[in-house]
């Protein structure tokens, strides 16, 4: 078992956006093979704090997940947003 947990700290214009990508992403992650938990959720308290919590029932599956064709494009949507840090484990 595999568990990563992390946080985005974004520019709170930018939430909406973040939140719009992130839910694509999560939408097509979970349909992976291993995928067991794959979650984007805003702070309640900050609005420009997103945390990640992801599952995974090995490394091996979460290989194919980092080249995927929805990673890259979550990736170039967050491009064009304002993310003044990031912390994944």
């Amino acid at each position: 078992m595999l568990v990563i947990a992390g946080t985005f700290n974004i520019d709170p214009d930018d939430r909406d956006a973040f939140l719009t990508a992130a839910k694509a992403v999560m939408a097509e992650t979970l349909k992976e093979d291993g995928c067991y938990a794959y979650n984007f959720s805003p702070d309640v308290n900050d609005g420009g704090l997103v945390h990640l919590f992801e599952r995974w029932e090995s490394e091996e599956k979460l290989g194919p997940h980092m080249k995927s064709d929805h990673i890259r494009t979550f990736g170039r949507a967050l491009k064009d947003l304002k993310i003044t840090g990031r912390s994944i484990t």
